[in-house]
């Protein structure tokens, strides 16, 4: 049994609910998709090492990081071939991936026109309300994280885990996976959240590519990145009964 395991979580794709116009032409992405990269022990670390390499083969000298949404198709099929070389090679690390067809959410986890419902609130009472209905959103983000992990994480000691905060609602996340993990199936792990630090940030690009090649495959119907990576990684599809990907 693994003693410890530490995990990065980044994603790809929006959370808005927009759906009377095409995604990147005014409306928001079909699905959701969040990446959970994760080292047994201390192989969290060749997480980013897989990035450094990526930067070395495409001569990027600039501290900036690089996303999978801004880089072009060459850079991405080599990330995706360093990818799968190593996790092909490194049994003791894991990539689960979990997909959200968001168009088949039930009405009540829907975004809520709050100005429309209440024309004659404040500002101030506007902004309550919208940050009330935004917490709907960190649900089906903490909910896909705890349900991919209850099914495939290993038995462990101590889980440390750092999601990228741009979308992720802290408490509810913490609460749902301490529940999900510790309560609903018992085990004995200790839960640790760490925020992100620069010298994180390659393993958070590692899972954001990850996520972001699963994300083409959905969205825009291209799986040629998928292809590379899928004997290798764990896609949880919570809008289909076919699994993408092997079994851990």
């Amino acid at each position: 049994m693994p003693e410890t395991a530490f995990a990065y979580l980044d994603e790809s794709g929006d959370l808005g609910w927009k759906f009377d116009k095409p995604y990147l032409d005014g409306g928001a992405s079909r699905y959701f998709v969040i990446a959970i990269a994760l080292g047994l022990n201390e192989n969290y670390r060749r997480l980013g090492k897989v990035v450094d390499s990526l930067h070395k083969l495409q001569n990027w000298t600039s501290r900036y990081e690089k996303k999978w949404a801004t880089i072009s198709h060459g850079p991405r099929e080599t990330f995706c071939q360093l990818a799968a070389k190593e996790l092909a090679s490194n049994q003791n690390i894991k990539v689960l991936v979990a997909v959200y067809h968001k168009e088949s959410a039930p009405n009540f986890l829907r975004a809520v026109d709050v100005r429309a419902l209440h024309p004659n609130a404040s500002e101030k009472e506007i902004l309550a309300l919208e940050a009330k209905y935004k917490g709907r959103t960190h649900l089906i983000y903490a909910m896909l994280v705890a349900e991919t992990l209850a099914e495939h994480l290993p038995a462990m000691d101590n889980f440390t885990y750092c999601p990228d905060e741009l979308n992720e609602g802290q408490r509810t996340l913490d609460a749902i996976l301490t529940y999900r993990l510790l309560v609903q199936q018992q085990r004995e792990t200790v839960l640790n959240r760490v925020d992100r630090k620069q010298p994180m940030q390659r393993g958070l690009d590692f899972a954001d590519m990850c996520a972001g090649a699963v994300f083409e495959a959905y969205q825009f119907k291209d799986q040629s990145f998928l292809e590379i990576l899928k004997p290798y990684i764990v896609v949880k599809d919570f809008t289909s009964e076919t699994p993408i990907g092997h079994e851990l």
